[in-house]
């Protein structure tokens, strides 16, 4: 017995479309938490994890998206500031919607020719922004997926042989990142064999950027130790502070000692579309790639990352295996530029968002992130409380919520064990706050150039409203009066704090 498709989808969408419009309105009213919290054990008992042998059908299936809905954190949520990422839009739903219904594959042309065509023409008009002239680009699955395919691109360039022979006997290949960079890059040390002994670390300044002067001498180094130095990268947006590394710097040193320079822009490369803040990137066009993930500050659903190139037929040309039962000789196939097969159209989402926005539209959504990072920054810099780690450059605001009874002449008498008090006054303050579910947002620690206690970070998602910032910060405050009015012993074998 078939069923005629056209009809049960015509039925599921008229009884989710209510369903999803009303939770999107209640996800941004006030007073609506980001989430209600269950541990794992908990959800089990009251949610329907059970698969069977029937299914529930269409009539069954409305309670499984409702509670769904109902428990999952509500991204659509301003006061959701936790990661990198915030709530799309109409249009973000809307093109997801379409890549469900048209199911396409970007791995050849022939099955998906407008799609194709709208990954190569997002890919080369971002490539213009960054200044590669005659660049292109293809979307990966996330930002460590495509810093990977970068780091496989510019090994294969400099050594074509590994891709077929493996390495050679006493052959070393090192590469070279700065402290505060991703671990995808180590990610991709280990997957290719290199090790992450051989990803050389950059001493970083006191604000997270990459120094120039420590990366020439690391590549000395590791010359006069042997070994074959092929990549280096600048990071355009740390995950901790947000910092952009000197790229213009960084890029002159790659071409003196012949270097694949890339910059993985994932977190901070949407600056490109400001005018205001496109500086930040100067010297980009110096690289041979470019990781950007739109769906960070750009608000593009989950997930769309591009690496762009400078040479328009590079990933091709070093990473095609010319499989013949899938690419018969197309010129616009593009999956044989990665070190996949299949590949989920995720340009389609950024294409409509450009169609939908404009290039003004994301620097309008951009400009307004980095203006709430500056605002939050200068109210938390009024309040006595509050101590700063770094002035923010990026969306990235990370600080400290120093309790009144806690002894300011400890840091000097033993800064370890002031650090170990600060550290556990914000794990204290964010469980108490996940908890409510009023905010939910993250602590990060940082280990370069010296280890820090543990910090709040926040991100001012462009979805955030000033009037959200003031009541985040009073709120931080209150909390922290609250669980410490009276700081008078740090017990080493606890968890918390001991307060009263």
């Amino acid at each position: 017995m078939t069923s005629n498709d056209a009809v049960e989808l015509d039925q599921l969408l008229n009884e989710t479309k209510d369903v999803l419009v009303e939770y999107v309105n209640q996800c941004q009213q006030e007073g609506v938490s980001v989430i209600d919290p269950h541990s794992p054990q908990e959800l089990e008992k009251i949610f329907d994890f059970e698969l069977t042998e029937k299914g529930v059908g269409p009539e069954g299936i409305l309670d499984t998206i409702q509670g769904m809905l109902r428990y999952s954190v509500r991204s659509w949520n301003n006061r959701f500031i936790d990661k990198l990422y915030s709530g799309t839009d109409p249009i973000g739903v809307i093109s997801e919607l379409i890549l469900g219904v048209l199911n396409s594959n970007n791995h050849v042309y022939h099955v998906s020719p407008v799609t194709t065509m709208m990954e190569i023409k997002t890919s080369r008009k971002m490539a213009e922004f960054i200044g590669f002239k005659d660049g292109s680009g293809i979307t990966c699955p996330g930002g460590s997926a495509s810093n990977q395919l970068a780091v496989i691109t510019a090994r294969n360039r400099k050594f074509p042989h590994i891709k077929r022979e493996g390495f050679r006997r006493g052959e070393v290949l090192t590469m070279f990142t700065s402290a505060h960079s991703h671990y995808s890059f180590e990610k991709a040390a280990i997957m290719m064999g290199i090790g992450t002994d051989h990803l050389i670390s950059v001493p970083c300044t006191d604000h997270g950027t990459m120094i120039p002067e420590e990366l020439e001498k690391c590549i000395q180094q590791s010359i006069s130790r042997g070994e074959s130095p092929f990549f280096v990268n600048g990071t355009a947006g740390t995950t901790v502070l947000g910092a952009f590394d000197p790229l213009r710097a960084i890029g002159a040193i790659c071409q003196k000692y012949g270097l694949w320079f890339h910059v993985d822009g994932s977190w901070g490369g949407s600056v490109m579309f400001s005018n205001k803040l496109r500086h930040l990137i100067d010297g980009s066009e110096l690289a041979d790639s470019y990781t950007i993930n739109p769906h960070k500050m750009l608000g593009i659903p989950l997930q769309c990352s591009y690496l762009l190139t400078k040479d328009p037929h590079v990933l091709q040309k070093f990473n095609a295996l010319n499989a013949e039962y899938l690419f018969h000789g197309e010129h616009y196939d593009l999956g044989d530029g990665t070190v996949g097969c299949g590949r989920r159209p995720d340009a389609v989402k950024m294409f409509l968002a450009w169609k939908y926005r404009g290039a003004k539209g994301f620097e309008i959504r951009v400009d307004r992130g980095f203006d709430l990072a500056q605002y939050m920054y200068h109210k938390l810099s009024e309040h006595p409380r509050f101590r700063l780690v770094a002035k923010p450059v990026n969306l990235n605001v990370c600080f400290w919520y120093i309790p009144e009874s806690l002894d300011l002449s400890l840091e000097k008498i033993n800064a370890e064990v002031f650090g170990n008090h600060l550290a556990q006054v914000t794990k204290e303050i964010h469980a108490y706050m996940r908890r409510s579910g009023r905010f939910m947002f993250d602590y990060a620690p940082l280990h370069h150039p010296e280890p820090l206690p543990i910090f709040f970070r926040i991100i001012t998602h462009p979805r955030l409203t000033f009037d959200e910032v003031d009541e985040l910060v009073k709120t931080i405050a209150e909390v922290g009066e609250k669980i410490f009015p009276n700081y008078e012993e740090f017990d080493e074998d606890s968890e918390s704090v001991q307060s009263r």
